[in-house]
C-alpha cells in the first residue's frame, strides 16, 4: 500500500464543525460520551503510542487500527480497569515510516488476558470509500475515498462488534505515533457512536404436537433484516420480522437460527433442538358392543360428539349410545396432542331415557343397599315372574355385578368405592340401564 499523505492540516468531521490538529500529538478534542468504555486509536505509519489511563473508566475496553507496525504501551492510575485491548490492522510489514517504528506490534503493561493481535479482519461495515478488511484509519472522513484505508465508521462498528460497550471516544491520525495520550484527552471523531451492533434473540412455543404450527417471536435489536432457518419444517426458510404458521409434521428435536443484520453488521444466533415435536399420539378407534361404543384406554382426556354436537358429560373411554348416528371421539395423551375417531350408523335398541325409565331405584346416591322397585307396568312385558339380568358397571366400563334371576330385588353396594356406576336391566331383548351414585359414608 502507498503512502497517502504526509501532513494533514485539519479534519472535516461529519458533526458539522472543523477540528484542528497536529500530527503526532495529541491534543484535547471531543468526548463522544461521558459514559463511554470503549476508546480508539488509529493511524497509518504507527510508531510508539504511550497510552496514559488517567480517567477511572469501568471495564474499559481499547481498540487500535494501523497499517504499519505500533509499540503499544499502557500506564496510568487505572490501567488494571482495562478488560480488553485488541490491534486490528497489519501485526508484521516491511513497511517503516517512523523512526520509532518497532518490527512487529506488541501491546505492553495491559493486564494479562486482556490482549488480542487480528490480522486484517473484514469491516463489518460495507463502504464505498473504505476498504473491505480492517487495515488502517486516519480521517474522520466517510464521504470520500481513503485511498485504501477504512473510513471511521467501519473502525466504530468493528469495535463495537468486538467488544460491545459505548464509544467514548475515536482519535484518528495521519503520521506516526508519539508522545503520550491520555484518555482524559477524548479524541477527535464521533462517527459511528449511535450505531451498536445488532443482536440476535427470539422465542416460540417450541414443544408442539405433529402436524401442527408454531409462531416466532422476534426479539432482536438494532436489526433492519432478518434471515431465519428452520430445520425440518415448512417452509423451512424466512425474511419475515415475525415468522407464523412454520410447521413441523415428524416427530423430533430442530434446531433454529436467526442472522439479524443491521447498519454495523450482523449477529446469528442458532438454538440447537429448539423445537421439540412430541411423538404421534396412540392410535384410537371405536367398536360397538350391543349399544355401548368403546375406545381404546390410555388417553389422558376423552370428548364424545354426536352428529357434530358435543355430548355433555360423555368424557369416559367408553359411551352409552341413546340415540342413533354418527359419533365422534377426540381424545388427547400426556402431551396434549389430539386424535380423533369416528363411528358412522350407530344404531341403539334402548328404549328407555333417565327420567322416563319403565323401573326406578332407590335410594340415589346410595350408601348401603340399591332397591329396584318391583311394580312394573305389565305393558312393557315384564312381571314379577320374568326372568332379568341385571349389571351394574364402573366407570371404566368393567362388570362388575352380573345376576340372572326370576325377581327384581335388592343389591347390596355397601363394598362398592365412591363413585358413578351403570346399572342395566336386560328382559324379553329390552334393555334399560341408568346412571346411580355411590355415596361416601359420613
Amino acid at each position: 500500500m502507498r503512502k497517502i499523505l504526509s501532513v494533514l492540516l485539519y479534519l472535516s468531521i461529519e458533526m458539522c464543525f472543523v477540528i484542528p490538529f497536529v500530527i503526532g500529538t495529541a491534543s484535547a478534542q471531543i468526548t463522544c460520551n461521558t459514559s463511554g468504555n470503549v476508546v480508539l486509536y488509529s493511524n497509518y505509519d504507527g510508531g510508539v503510542l504511550n497510552i496514559n489511563v488517567d480517567v477511572n473508566i469501568p471495564n474499559l475496553k481499547i481498540g487500535i487500527v494501523s497499517y504499519e507496525m505500533v509499540t503499544i504501551n499502557f500506564t496510568g492510575p487505572f490501567v488494571n480497569n482495562i478488560s480488553a485491548v485488541q490491534f486490528a490492522g497489519y501485526t508484521t510489514t516491511t513497511h517503516h515510516h517512523c523512526a520509532n517504528s518497532p518490527a512487529v506490534t506488541s501491546i505492553i503493561g495491559a493486564p494479562p488476558g486482556t490482549d488480542t493481535l487480528i490480522f486484517m479482519p473484514a469491516s463489518p461495515v460495507v463502504n464505498s470509500n473504505g476498504y473491505y478488511i480492517v487495515i488502517c484509519n486516519y480521517s474522520c472522513d466517510t464521504s470520500s475515498n481513503q485511498g485504501g484505508c477504512n473510513t471511521p465508521d467501519q473502525i466504530a462498528a468493528y469495535f463495537q462488534q468486538e467488544f460491545g460497550g459505548v464509544l467514548r471516544y475515536h482519535f484518528t491520525q495521519y503520521g506516526c505515533w508519539n508522545g503520550t495520550y491520555n484518555i482524559s484527552d477524548g479524541g477527535n471523531c464521533c462517527i459511528g457512536a449511535l450505531s451498536p451492533p445488532p443482536n440476535a434473540l427470539f422465542s416460540a412455543p417450541n414443544h408442539i404436537c405433529p402436524g401442527t404450527c408454531t409462531n416466532f417471536t422476534n426479539l432482536s435489536s438494532n436489526a433492519t433484516s432478518y434471515q431465519w432457518n428452520f430445520s425440518g419444517a415448512t417452509p423451512s426458510t424466512s425474511t419475515d420480522v415475525n415468522p407464523t404458521g412454520i410447521c413441523y409434521n415428524t416427530p423430533g428435536t430442530y434446531d433454529v437460527s436467526l442472522i439479524a443484520s443491521g447498519n454495523v453488521g450482523s449477529d446469528t444466533i442458532t438454538l440447537n433442538n429448539y423445537i421439540t415435536v412430541y411423538p404421534l399420539p396412540p392410535t384410537q378407534g371405536i367398536v360397538q358392543s350391543g349399544d355401548t361404543l368403546f375406545s381404546n384406554t390410555g388417553f389422558t382426556t376423552y370428548q364424545w360428539l354426536l352428529n357434530g354436537n358435543i355430548i355433555s358429560g360423555a368424557t369416559d373411554y367408553f359411551y352409552v349410545a341413546i340415540s342413533n348416528g354418527d359419533y365422534n371421539l377426540f381424545c388427547t395423551d400426556a402431551n396434549g396432542c389430539e386424535v380423533e375417531s369416528v363411528i358412522f350408523d350407530v344404531t341403539t335398541e334402548i328404549e328407555s331415557v333417565v327420567g322416563n325409565l319403565p323401573f326406578a331405584i332407590f335410594p340415589n346416591p346410595v350408601r348401603n343397599h340399591l332397591t329396584i322397585y318391583k311394580s312394573l307396568p305389565a305393558s312393557i312385558g315384564i312381571t314379577r315372574k320374568t326372568a332379568v339380568e341385571i349389571s351394574i358397571y364402573n366407570a371404566m366400563g368393567e362388570r362388575i355385578y352380573f345376576e340372572s334371576e326370576n325377581n327384581l330385588r335388592t343389591i347390596d353396594c355397601s363394598l362398592l368405592s365412591q363413585g358413578v356406576y351403570w346399572i342395566e336391566i336386560k328382559s324379553n331383548e329390552k334393555i334399560f340401564r341408568t346412571k346411580f351414585v355411590k355415596a361416601a359414608y359420613q
